[in-house]
């Protein structure tokens, strides 16, 4: 007679630094959220919260450290204080670990846990010296480590030797937020009034947060040269810290004059989905390979015209959905021709990208496979 394998219940805490509007750690929230609705015990662990980003609910769930930064290690025994005491007092048997530092601070205490089990998060080609090599090996110290694309998967195949217990679990977009048909009846003009954005125009945004390797130096380069080529009626979207007033400054001593006439720098929002919806196309222009690239995703669920370098996971998801949409970041003839290809695709008034997300890059399916690798490695 066949045995029944009994399946443990899972008690999980994922820790990350922040919980902010990055890629990562909505993934992390979305897991969180899962978990929950499956009647599952989940928390977090982490520096700071934005409040924008939590229910009030959820709050009783989070833990965290105000103050007291993972990346330094004068709060060593301090965090791992905190992090026994959550431990010992709600039971935790599976830890989900979204980060480098914490991963660093945290592994020695939690292999003391002989009925703790740790996965780790693998986002992207990590690179460095050998302290950097050291940082980063925490990663793969996972019982079983989740990259967030099979171009992330075969990185870590290919540079280190832990191949048996990697797993690809491409990131997912959560289809009911990112959906035109949820904005049927809603007036274009009425959103970009809401940013205080000019109506009537074909916009381009760029809703990565701004930093050096996310390229918005090269691109604004880029764009310097074509603006007197690209539609009178083109409007370009940056988003800024509004508390960043160098960041602005910076943007605009980097555009020509006739570039800057056609800059809109906005505020990071939670509301993103709005942006998709006013934004005619999407442009990722990463210096380095991301390791999955959610914004690309995002922009075809909502059936918006992207453009991105063809590295990483940018190249994973477009590259079978539409090549002409991938160019060479440290081209500018490459750019071009993309950038030229996706007005064109504008104006025909046809694109349909959301069933290749649909199909491809739900967020249930990742927290299906996420589920489905938690009880797989708490056997």
């Amino acid at each position: 007679m066949a045995q029944t394998k009994i399946i443990k219940e899972l008690r999980v805490l994922q820790i990350v630094p922040q919980i902010k509007f990055g890629g990562v750690e909505r993934g992390v929230l979305d897991i969180h959220r899962y978990l929950q609705e499956k009647k599952i015990t989940s928390f977090i662990l982490c520096e700071s919260i934005n409040d924008e980003l939590v229910q009030e609910s959820e709050l009783k769930h989070i833990y965290t450290t105000e103050g007291i930064k993972f990346k330094n290690i004068k709060y060593y025994f301090k965090l791992n204080n905190t992090l026994k005491r959550i431990i010992d007092d709600r039971k935790i048997n599976l830890i989900h670990i979204s980060s480098r530092a914490p991963a660093v601070i945290f592994y020695k205490l939690i292999r003391k846990y002989s009925e703790i089990k740790l996965i780790t998060g693998y986002h992207n080609p990590y690179k460095g010296g050998l302290f950097k090599n050291y940082y980063n090996s925490f990663l793969l110290k996972g019982d079983l480590i989740i990259a967030n694309s099979n171009f992330t998967k075969n990185y870590i195949n290919k540079n280190f030797n832990v191949s048996s217990n990697v797993v690809a679990i491409p990131r997912g977009i959560d289809l009911d937020y990112f959906n035109p048909k949820k904005y049927r009846s809603t007036d274009k003009n009425l959103i970009k009034r809401k940013y205080k954005i000019p109506e009537n125009n074909i916009i381009a945004a760029i809703p990565s947060r701004f930093s050096y390797w996310k390229g918005h130096k090269e691109l604004i380069e880029f764009l310097n040269e074509k603006i007197s080529s690209l539609p009178k009626n083109l409007k370009i979207i940056f988003f800024v810290s509004k508390n960043n007033s160098k960041e602005k400054q910076y943007i605009v001593n980097l555009c020509s004059d006739e570039l800057s006439k056609r800059i809109i720098t906005l505020d990071y929002t939670k509301d993103i989905s709005d942006i998709y919806f006013i934004s005619d196309l999407v442009i990722s222009n990463s210096k380095n390979a991301e390791g999955f690239g959610r914004t690309i995703a995002e922009s075809l669920a909502m059936n918006v015209v992207v453009i991105g370098s063809n590295l990483g996971g940018v190249k994973e998801q477009l590259y079978n959905f539409d090549r002409k949409l991938l160019y060479d970041g440290k081209n500018k003839t490459s750019f071009y021709k993309a950038l030229d290809y996706a007005l064109s695709r504008i104006e025909m008034k046809n694109f349909n990208s959301r069933n290749y997300i649909v199909d491809n890059y739900s967020l249930k399916k990742m927290l299906d496979e996420t589920l489905k690798n938690y009880y797989y490695v708490n056997e």
